[in-house]
């Protein structure tokens, strides 16, 4: 028995994939930051304490990590809401 794939869910595929790669774009960006930050490629400017640009991107780090929480969990109610459908046979 074959399942038809319906635009509802490509729609939620589609969905779940771009809040993983919005995960995995904080998760660079905060990844690169860190590591000029630590490099001292970074500029900070004067009077202003480095801990609070690592603060920033720890943050993105936790942020990141909740994006791929969610991505991973849109993608498994995605497969779960697919593979109960009984689909009508034609």
């Amino acid at each position: 028995m074959s399942r038809v794939v319906t635009r509802a869910d490509r729609s939620r595929d589609l969905i779940a994939m771009l809040v993983l790669l919005v995960g995995a774009a904080l998760y660079t960006y905060a990844w690169y930051g860190m590591h000029n930050l630590a490099t001292k490629q970074l500029v900070i400017p004067k009077g202003v304490p480095a801990m609070r640009y690592f603060d920033t991107y720890w943050q993105m780090f936790r942020v990141a990590k909740l994006f791929f929480l969610a991505g991973a969990a849109a993608l498994a109610w995605s497969f779960w809401s697919f593979s109960r459908r009984v689909d009508k046979p034609a």
